[in-house]
């Protein structure tokens, strides 16, 4: 494994090396310097050495004690980005090669998204954990030289458009997964925090036979309608729900009673925050910048009180009243755009979460999700999320 020190070096020089980056920043998209400083650097190599020696095990599976140990793709594809970003090609190699082996068994490219007790358990695909693989193969291809990494990615992409992607009165929309792609009542399921626009336009640039860019539109077409939609007769905030549907009959939005707490801003909305804010610091996308500065709740609830409750219903009513920095990692998203003072306000809040250990880790030390969102977030602000892809 790369010690911590030449992580911290490989990441500062893929940050200073990255298209695009010091063009967004002048435009003022976040509170960031040109160049990450050197304590958020050294913070997020000691978090990610912590985090491959607890959750990652020597054959690349990445477990999640929380609960019980069970192996996810979304997990697997959360420590294939981390390791991209932090140069880091002996971890990547072997989480490649155990999510090759263990849950790209469907036939179609994609991904079995539980496995457990040596079998997989639930061989329906997660689309946020498809895209996100393969964006971090198309990031290990350009970074580590390795084009059999793209050769995959490819195959993972036309997997998505087989059996991810739905069209709904001529749009095509990216569904929760397989599953929710054929789903008849009350129709197909969205969940708006798995919408990444930013990897859309990537795969559009390297994969020119599937029509990307109208996968970007209904991204922020449909995080603006889930966001303004009523749902169970509540009228929204402003906040994205967890997850939703698209009526067949006449492409409304509608609740997906299904899932508990599928209206709420949770453990999934959050992270349309940090999605949304990541297209805008690599594309200075316009629409980022207007859904994230137009809806302010989350704003206003932190330079009122200077903190933000984990879940909040569709019309803002708290329903868990705790402080978790996981969803900080999400939520900061919506301040570095336009709010960059509050951004650094809540960077401080995440880094106080901060253990050096050894092994070093954020918050709970036995929470896989909490270490992977406090460290987005963390890297978000910093600007030490490059877009390796070179464009």
């Amino acid at each position: 494994m790369v010690a911590a020190a030449s992580l911290a070096a490989l990441l500062l020089a893929g940050c200073a090396g990255a298209p695009g980056v010091s063009a967004t920043r002048s435009a003022g998209a976040h509170p960031a310097s040109a160049t990450p400083p050197a304590r958020d650097l050294s913070i997020l190599a000691q978090a990610w050495a912590g985090y491959r020696s607890v959750f990652i095990a020597s054959d690349g599976r990445v477990a999640d004690p929380k609960r019980g140990g069970v192996t996810t793709s979304e997990g697997q594809s959360y420590a294939l980005l981390r390791a991209a970003w932090m140069g880091d090609q002996p971890t990547f190699d072997t989480v490649w090669g155990w999510t090759a082996a263990h849950l790209q068994v469907r036939g179609d490219g994609l991904f079995a998204s539980l496995w457990s007790g040596g079998k997989v358990q639930d061989n329906n695909s997660a689309s946020d954990a498809d895209s996100d693989i393969a964006l971090a193969l198309l990031f290990g291809a350009r970074r580590f030289g390795d084009g059999a990494y793209h050769t995959a990615a490819l195959t993972v992409l036309s997997g998505m458009w087989q059996h991810d992607v739905v069209s709904i009165d001529g749009m095509s929309v990216l569904a929760a997964g397989n599953w929710a792609a054929v789903q008849q009542v009350p129709g197909p399921v969205i969940n708006p925090s798995y919408f990444a626009p930013y990897a859309y336009r990537i795969f559009a640039r390297e994969d020119a036979t599937h029509p990307w860019a109208g996968l970007v539109d209904s991204s922020y077409t449909l995080i603006d309608r889930c966001s303004a939609a009523t749902l169970d007769g509540k009228h929204g905030s402003g906040l994205p729900p967890n997850w939703c549907a698209i009526a067949r009959g006449n492409g409304s939005i509608v609740s997906f009673p299904q899932i508990a707490g599928a209206d709420d801003y949770g453990y999934d909305a959050f992270r349309v925050m940090w999605r949304v804010a990541l297209d805008a610091v690599w594309n200075n996308e316009q629409r980022a910048r207007d859904y994230l500065t137009r809806n302010d709740f989350l704003r206003t609830r932190w330079n009122t009180a200077q903190r933000l409750d984990p879940v909040y219903g569709h019309d803002g009513t708290v329903v868990s009243g705790y402080d978790d920095p996981t969803v900080y990692g999400g939520d900061i998203g919506a301040f570095v755009v336009a709010d960059p003072t509050a951004a650094t306000q809540i960077e401080q809040h995440l880094l106080s979460s901060f253990h050096p250990g050894p092994p070093a880790f954020f918050g709970d030390a036995s929470n896989y999700f909490e270490q992977n969102w406090v460290w987005f977030g963390l890297a978000l602000v910093a600007g030490a999320l490059p877009n390796l892809d070179g464009g």
